[in-house]
């Protein structure tokens, strides 16, 4: 199971180095992506599209704002950093789930883009973030069966 657990902006995160977050309980998530609510994971510019009609309003606002997220796959947390809007002034060197801007659109999916940091320096194509490269195969050959994988 493929999910992104999703955590508010508290004191307490902003002072957690970003690796610590992927031993958050994941029960303080105050949103759950899950594999219902992904319309389509692009593997090669590593974009992940969130059907907007599966989401309520007010979770819509949780998803479009700052917050921190965990990557979990098969119960293990594999991917954790800060969410951040696409063109947020602030640098991260670590993990970023971008909100593209397409997300604010009302007939438009809302757009993740998973990148490395937020400093701007990759060119596509981009790397999946974890480093092990069973665990990508793993993900990615999960998400071709859901029927969700773009390549």
């Amino acid at each position: 199971m493929f999910q992104i657990f999703i955590f508010s902006e508290t004191k307490e995160l902003r002072q957690m180095h970003h690796q610590d977050l992927l031993n958050i309980a994941l029960s303080d998530a105050s949103f759950i992506i899950n594999e219902n609510n992904l319309l389509s994971y692009d593997w090669t510019n590593q974009q992940i599209n969130i059907d907007k009609t599966t989401v309520s309003d007010s979770d819509q606002k949780r998803l479009l704002s700052d917050a921190y997220f965990v990557v979990v796959f098969n119960q293990q947390p594999i991917i954790a950093g800060k969410r951040i809007l696409e063109f947020s002034p602030i640098s991260y060197a670590y993990p970023v789930l971008s909100i593209l801007a397409n997300s604010y659109q009302p007939n438009q999916p809302i757009q993740y883009a998973l990148r490395n940091n937020s400093l701007g320096v990759n060119q596509a194509p981009y790397p999946f973030l974890n480093a092990d490269p069973v665990i990508a195969e793993a993900v990615k050959n999960h998400l071709r069966q859901l029927g969700k994988l773009v390549e």
